[in-house]
């Protein structure tokens, strides 16, 4: 039987993307892992992995056009299968850019189609939503259609002289004051994109200053999300905190015999030993890695960590996929690609993450609590390692000692579930890690 290509839900707060890229095409064989697609959110460029093996038989929607998270875009089974697209939608036609935009407007004394965020922000912003073209699926108006109605006019898809450009590409120039006319767009038929949007700034726009006394600044759309979800996390997840030292000095000898013998880019860090750690532990306390789903506790068969990041426009977390499952090098090597990606982006599984590790040691911090990343049920909050006097059970003497903090989700995880963990998390460090 086929296996449906869904889009993934991103965050709380995206209820469409764009289709950026297929990267296969129908009738490619495809294996599982495989990047079948690329999507673009209002943060950044994610890419889609095939969830099974076969070919891809069949894409129901064309680069460029916006899909509802959770939306069937392909199926990919065995050559010949005969599959059905969900009602509504046909397969994808090879049109321009300016064939699949908005629907017509609704008719007067037609009940308008709208997602219940789309009429907030139009009630919020005085928008008739009648006047807004909608381009969800069946002409429904989403919170994005809102958004660009209410923008200016200019920069829309069109063939005679005016920039072509994707709504998302489209807000990222106005908070980041770009014109749109300097941009070499590097989409289909020459549509500008976010990407294009954020390479231009990088390269042109001087570095971002400190925040002014008596300003007023409106909220980006990266900073609404992140407020939006984190608020909706620490109001309906009963949060917990657990701290625990670790004396770091077994790791930091493992670490530097490990690091001689590889080049600086290759090299481990603090925040690699602790990935490494919570990859081990994570299968020893499966009740870390669970989601709480209404009626039920999914205990989730993968392990994959997601690392939160700072960006100039706020916080992301890319995410490691089957980290218990990597060897020390391709550990290094990709959370350090993840890391650099999500700088330039292009953010990699996001939605898949079962666990986060947010670390602020590197800015001096000795230890903090932080906020769980839904829908996982914990995050691990590490600080600096600092030199301390403790008591090594043979006297007084000066270690470098660690605080972790696991922040959990009392519905899910007990406050001795969270000491075991962070107990394996302390012997493993202190006693039992060595030099692969």
């Amino acid at each position: 039987m086929a296996t449906e290509v869904k889009i993934p839900t991103p965050d709380q707060t995206t209820e469409e993307v764009r289709i950026v890229k297929w990267s296969k095409a129908a009738g490619d064989a495809v294996r599982k892992g495989d990047i079948l697609l690329e999507i673009e959110t209002d943060k950044a460029v994610l890419e889609v992995e095939a969830a099974a093996s076969g070919v891809l038989i069949r894409q129901l929607f064309a680069e460029g056009e916006m899909v509802p998270v959770g939306r069937v875009v392909g199926f990919i089974g065995e050559q010949g299968e005969a599959v059905q697209a969900p009602s509504g939608k046909t397969a994808a036609a090879a049109q321009p850019i300016a064939a699949v935009t908005a629907q017509p407007l609704a008719q007067e004394g037609v009940p308008v189609k709208a997602s219940p965020l789309a009429k907030k922000v139009a009630q919020k912003l005085g928008v008739d939503l009648a006047e807004v073209p909608g381009t969800g699926h069946g002409g429904k108006v989403m919170r994005r259609d809102v958004e660009d109605f209410t923008a200016s006019s200019a920069a829309t898809v069109t063939p005679s002289g005016r920039v072509m450009v994707s709504p998302n590409a489209k807000r990222l120039a106005r908070e980041l004051g770009v014109d749109l006319h300097s941009v070499t767009g590097t989409g289909p038929q020459g549509r500008i994109t976010g990407m294009d949007i954020q390479k231009f700034a990088a390269a042109t726009k001087p570095a971002a200053v400190s925040p002014q006394p008596g300003t007023v600044v409106p909220l980006t759309k990266m900073r609404r999300a992140i407020a939006v979800n984190l608020q909706g996390s620490f109001r309906e997840r009963p949060h917990f905190n657990v701290t625990m030292s670790v004396d770091m000095t077994r790791a930091w000898q493992v670490r530097s015999t490990f690091n001689a013998s590889r080049p600086e880019d290759k090299r481990l860090s603090v925040n690699h030993l602790v990935i490494i750690a919570c990859a081990r532990c994570l299968r020893q306390h499966p009740a870390v890695n669970s989601r709480f789903e209404e009626d039920r506790i999914n205990y989730l068969p993968d392990v994959n960590i997601g690392i939160a990041t700072a960006i100039e426009a706020g916080l992301v977390v890319p995410v490691l996929t089957s980290a218990d499952k990597l060897t020390w090098d391709e550990l290094v090597t990709q959370s350090k690609k993840l890391v650099e990606d999500a700088r330039k982006g292009r953010v990699s599984g996001a939605g898949k993450g079962t666990f986060t590790i947010t670390n602020l040691g590197m800015f001096g911090v000795d230890s903090f609590t932080a906020i769980i990343n839904p829908p996982e049920s914990a995050i691990l909050a590490v600080g600096a390692v600092k030199n301390e006097v403790v008591d090594t059970g043979q006297g007084i003497g000066v270690r470098p000692m660690m605080k972790i903090t696991l922040c959990s989700d009392h519905r899910v995880i007990d406050g001795v579930t969270a000491a075991q963990f962070l107990e394996s998390m302390k012997i493993y460090l202190e006693q039992e890690i060595v030099c692969p």
